[in-house]
C-alpha cells in the first residue's frame, strides 16, 4: 500500500490484512521447517544407534571368536575345590579355558591363560572372566555386557561324529575331549537370529586316520 504525504513523496505503508498474511506466511513455513528438521534429526538419532548396536554386535563376535580359536586343555578347579574340564558347555552358557591373556613381557604376577564364560543374563549377552584359573571362594568374576536386548541365545556342539550336542561333554558317550567346533546363535529384538559357527584348534581335534586325539 502506497501513502502520498504534503511533499508529493511516496512512503510504503501495510495494512492490518497484509501484516496478517505476512505472519500467516512466515508461521507456515516455519512449522513446515520445523517438522523436516525433526524428522531429520530423528533419522540421524536412529541410525547412531543402529550404528551403535551393529559396532557392539562386531566386538562381541570378535571377541567370542578370538577366545574360542584360543581353547586349550586347561582344566582347573572351581571355588568348591572340585575339578571342571577345560571346556563346560550347556545350550545356554559356554565356559572355558583360552591362551592369548595379553602379559607383555611377563611383567605381571599371573598367566597368559584365562577362565572365560559367556551367557545370557536379563536378555544381556554377558562375558565373564575370572583372573585366576583355579578358584577360592572368594574368586569372583568380572562381568561385562557385550550386547542389550538378547532375545534367545543358543550353543550346540559338534562331535566327532559330526553330530550337534547340546552339552559338552556329552553325558551319554565317550568323545574328544573338545568338540570340531561350537555354533553359536543370538536372537536379536528387531534383527533376528544371526549364528555364527567356530572351529576349535586342530591340535585338539581327533585323527581322521588313528582315531587318536592330539590334544595336550
Amino acid at each position: 500500500m502506497l501513502i502520498k504525504n504534503k511533499s508529493l513523496k511516496y512512503i510504503v505503508g501495510f495494512t492490518l490484512l497484509e501484516l496478517l498474511i505476512a505472519l500467516f506466511i512466515f508461521t507456515l513455513v516455519a512449522v513446515i521447517l520445523t517438522g523436516i528438521l525433526h524428522t531429520v534429526f530423528t533419522a540421524q538419532s536412529a541410525t547412531e544407534k543402529q550404528s551403535n548396536r551393529l559396532a557392539s554386535l562386531q566386538i562381541a563376535m570378535l571377541l567370542l571368536s578370538r577366545d574360542v580359536e584360543q581353547i586349550i586343555n586347561r582344566p582347573i578347579y572351581n571355588a568348591k575345590n572340585l575339578t571342571e574340564p577345560a571346556i563346560i558347555g550347556t545350550p545356554t552358557s559356554l565356559t572355558f579355558t583360552h591362551g592369548g591373556f595379553a602379559n607383555p613381557q611377563s611383567q605381571l604376577p599371573r598367566s597368559t591363560l584365562q577362565r572365560t564364560q559367556y551367557s545370557l543374563e536379563n536378555n544381556y549377552f554377558i562375558r565373564s572372566t575370572w583372573a585366576v584359573l583355579d578358584q577360592t571362594s572368594h574368586s569372583l568374576p568380572a562381568k561385562r555386557i557385550l550386547l542389550s536386548r538378547v532375545t534367545d541365545l543358543q550353543f550346540e556342539y559338534l562331535d566327532d561324529h559330526n553330530q550337534f550336542q547340546q552339552n559338552w561333554p556329552p553325558a551319554d558317550k565317550k568323545t574328544a575331549i573338545f568338540p570340531r567346533g561350537i555354533r553359536v546363535s543370538l536372537t536379536l529384538a528387531k534383527w533376528g537370529k544371526l549364528s555364527q559357527f567356530y572351529f576349535l584348534p586342530q591340535e585338539n581335534i581327533p585323527s581322521e586316520q588313528t582315531g587318536q586325539y592330539r590334544g595336550k
